[in-house]
């Protein structure tokens, strides 16, 4: 008689073997579904919304005759709002600001490593350490145009029969020296899920 631990041991030690190899993957390609955003998700989401920003009318309008300088605000997240609160928006953010700068119609100041220019022209003036003939200027650098800012919201509905749970982006730029909103959009996505017939 074969014994119950060593046979589920052998079976496990069997099933293991049986895993696939770990393999590169399109982060642009939809994998399973869930209800979490997903990398191929954030993409689309992202593409769409700054590919719209980028051939509007309005910027169209303000890059015309000059290349803009903008500072990109990293998007919030509206917790209250969101199913998954594990969402990265420090990355959405750094997709945004890639799209938009590489898109040539705008010059980019990054509002988050202020701090650490701000440290390094403490260090350049004031230590001794640098030359006075080669140590970066102050009052030099580029004040912002425009302000890129956006919100990261969602929604979580549900019916005896179905669950949808959606994200939505919404971003805007404003003219930091009239206050006018110059551009603002919204996208989303939504997935939806139907309970089988005995409700699972």
């Amino acid at each position: 008689m074969i014994k119950t631990p060593l046979f589920l041991s052998a079976l496990f030690i069997l099933l293991a073997g049986c895993s696939s190899p770990v393999k590169r993957a399109d982060p642009t390609e939809a994998s399973v579904q869930t209800f979490r955003l997903g990398q191929a998700d954030v993409n689309e989401l992202v593409k769409t919304i700054v590919d719209g920003m980028l051939s509007s009318n309005s910027v169209a309008r303000i890059t015309a005759d000059e290349t803009p300088v903008v500072v990109i605000v990293p998007i919030r997240l509206d917790a209250a709002s969101v199913t998954d609160t594990r969402i990265n928006t420090d990355a959405l953010t750094t997709l945004v600001q890639e799209q938009v700068l590489n898109s040539g119609l705008f010059r980019f100041v990054d509002a988050s490593r202020r701090s650490d220019i701000s440290a390094e022209m403490a260090y350049q003036q004031n230590s001794g350490n640098v030359d006075p003939a080669l140590a970066s200027s102050r009052a030099k650098q580029l004040g912002a145009n425009y302000i890129l800012e956006g919100t990261l919201s969602g929604f979580d509905d549900r019916t005896n029969k179905t669950r949808k749970v959606g994200y939505i982006v919404s971003m805007s730029l404003q003219n930091v020296q009239t206050a006018e909103l110059v551009w603002q959009k919204t996208e989303q996505i939504a997935k939806e899920q139907t309970k089988g017939l005995f409700g699972k």
